[in-house]
């Protein structure tokens, strides 16, 4: 009876995947905990969502923007990178190793005039555990081949999805059709916290959805590995409550 014991333990342990755990807050905050231990918030904001109780080692922000940019979003200091300098009239290019973890972005625009009207925005790529996660900030203009190529494989995907202050609903459904990424996380759409704002809601983009499977998963947090992937895009739907 004791050996059967045993062997049932150590089968079980044996099926355990370890897997990086991501987290919503709403807007386009999120928190990624990998499987070292290390985590990070990327684009955190400074108002209308309340501000949660967490932790992490990294701050990362798309731009210098309230709604995507608070270094003082833990209550505590930690490295805060950020993807533009000079109030978004710059770049501020990066790449950081964390020891397999590679972190680093792309420079793209906040909007279709190469960012006159709101500046520049970054996309953050990270690399880790076999999986490539892209974090397009504030994306406001379809992707161009050169940035493209320079995402390669896309594993999981967060897109801004209410149009206005960024891509339109229609141009993010073309952007995940360019990239076409395993998991697509819809973010900075409408909700209670921004009812004054011009964006439209998730649920308007997801009903312009035809050909892509949508999971509405309930949860704020998934936990994710390699081979936990879908082999076709889908969709899912966090719950940032």
């Amino acid at each position: 009876m004791k050996k059967y014991l045993i062997l049932i333990l150590l089968t079980s342990l044996l099926s355990l995947t370890f897997a990086m755990e991501i987290k919503y807050f709403g807007h386009s905050c999120f928190r990624i905990q990998f499987e070292s231990g290390f985590s990070i918030i990327i684009d955190p904001f400074s108002s209308n969502y309340p501000i949660p109780q967490t932790t992490a080692d990294l701050i990362i922000s798309s731009h210098e923007h309230g709604d995507h940019y608070n270094p003082n979003f833990l209550g505590k200091k930690v490295e805060v990178i950020v993807g533009t300098k000079g109030g978004g009239a710059n770049w501020n290019l990066f790449e950081k190793k964390i020891g397999d973890i590679k972190i680093w972005n792309i420079p793209t625009y906040h909007d279709d005039t190469e960012g006159k009207k709101r500046g520049k925005n970054s996309i953050t790529v990270i690399d880790a555990e076999g999986i490539r996660l892209v974090h397009l900030g504030d994306l406001g203009i379809i992707l161009k081949e050169k940035e493209i190529n320079l995402l390669g494989k896309v594993d999981i995907l967060f897109i801004p999805v209410g149009g206005f202050y960024t891509l339109s609903q229609e141009e993010a459904l073309k952007v995940i059709k360019q990239l076409k990424p395993n998991i697509v996380i819809p973010m900075h759409y409408k909700t209670e916290y921004t009812q004054g704002w011009p964006i439209g809601t998730l649920d308007e983009f997801l009903r312009l959805v035809k050909d892509i499977k949508i999971v509405r998963l309930e949860v704020s947090s998934l936990k994710i590995s390699i081979d936990k992937l879908p082999k076709t895009t889908e969709i899912w739907v966090l719950d940032y409550k």
